[in-house]
């Protein structure tokens, strides 16, 4: 690799996105072949945080990831730099779209963070808008510097932030007028949508180890998802005595994956019939890659019997069997819902311990 400053290093790492950026990484010219295990590892750690951390976890991430900006170590700044790209790739072999949005957010977010705590915020917040190809101007206004953004330009962006939304913004002849910390925020969202556009990135050709990493990313985040999925709604109904085949199904749509209609409707019954709140089964349903919110909640108001006057009965292990979706032969019923059941009744978790602790007692 070649060798670069380290206070290249350190922006590229801050603005990873940038065409400075970007360059940085074109001048380092990774080895696609031979990316060093701490790459892969902080790229994972970057689709990690931006999948499955809420928003104050989100903000604690970020604020770690500041305090990091002054580190001149030039391997640590090198493969966060390069963990920028290959957490992109990581992140396109998953194919959520949900997760993109999450990822850009994230990276928008970091980016507002690093703008508004640079000791020299204003030429900073310049030098980035050139390399993205904006145009800003500067107006001076009782000796304090505001930023002057095209309107066209200005709107030209999907903005999240309500703060940002046109209706609130001042505007003098075609131009939105900002003072330096909203602008900076703008940039953001900027940022936000073209990292959101680039996304996917193509995954042909690559070297297998990526499949590799990506496969074992993903399993990791469906294991922090089903963990958090279960958390979320332990004391309502208790996930640990899920079957086998529910709880399979039940982790992989909180993952995102999109599975087919006789799946669905399984699980959508059978959560049904263990009463969970029909709030938490179409947050769950909302995981799903094709989500619509009016259908799924036109499907489980009909299945609660709530618009049809008949609530469905949950699949016999039989028809789950039928389906194709029974992954267990020992679980010893003849229904999903006598599983749970027996699961969630304290003297039969006893008995099963008694037997278990019983002289002579298969290990």
């Amino acid at each position: 690799m070649a060798v670069v400053p380290i206070a290249q290093l350190q922006y590229a790492r801050r603005y990873p996105f940038s065409q400075q950026g970007k360059n940085t990484i074109k001048q380092l010219a990774p080895n696609m072949e031979q990316l060093s295990e701490g790459v892969f590892q902080r790229a994972s750690e970057l689709v990690v945080a931006a999948l499955t951390l809420s928003g104050k976890q989100q903000q604690a991430f970020i604020s770690n990831h500041l305090k990091q900006r002054e580190l001149s170590y030039e391997e640590f700044l090198v493969q966060d730099v390069i963990a920028f790209p290959i957490a992109k790739i990581l992140l396109s072999f998953q194919r959520q779209t949900q997760g993109n949005e999450r990822f850009a957010g994230l990276m928008g977010d970091l980016t507002f963070e690093y703008l508004v705590n640079e000791k020299e915020k204003l030429t900073n917040f310049l030098d980035l808008a050139q390399g993205l190809k904006l145009r800003v101007d500067l107006r001076q206004e009782d000796h304090i510097q505001k930023i002057a953004i095209p309107l066209t330009q200005y709107i030209s962006f999907p903005l999240r932030d309500a703060q940002l939304h046109l209706v609130n913004q001042r505007v003098e002849r075609g131009f939105i007028i900002l003072d330096i910390n909203a602008a900076c925020r703008w940039l953001a969202e900027v940022a936000h949508a073209q990292i959101l556009a680039s996304l996917p990135v193509d995954t042909k050709g690559l070297p297998p180890l990526f499949e590799e990493k990506a496969s074992l990313l993903q399993q990791q985040l469906r294991d922090i998802q089903a963990t958090q999925a279960k958390a979320a709604v332990m004391g309502i109904v208790n996930l640990q005595a899920f079957p086998p085949c529910m709880d399979k199904l039940y982790s992989e749509l909180h993952a995102g994956v999109n599975l087919p209609h006789m799946a669905r409707f399984d699980l959508a019954t059978f959560l049904v019939n263990i009463e969970m709140p029909q709030p938490d089964i179409i947050a769950l349903f909302a995981k799903a890659p094709n989500y619509d919110e009016r259908t799924t909640r036109y499907h489980v108001d009909n299945i609660s019997g709530k618009t049809s006057g008949k609530k469905y009965s949950a699949p016999s292990c039989a028809k789950v069997r039928e389906h194709g979706l029974c992954i267990s032969r020992t679980c010893n019923v003849m229904h999903p819902l006598q599983f749970y059941t027996r699961e969630t009744n304290p003297s039969t978790r006893e008995q099963k311990t008694e037997e278990k602790d019983a002289p002579g007692a298969k290990e």
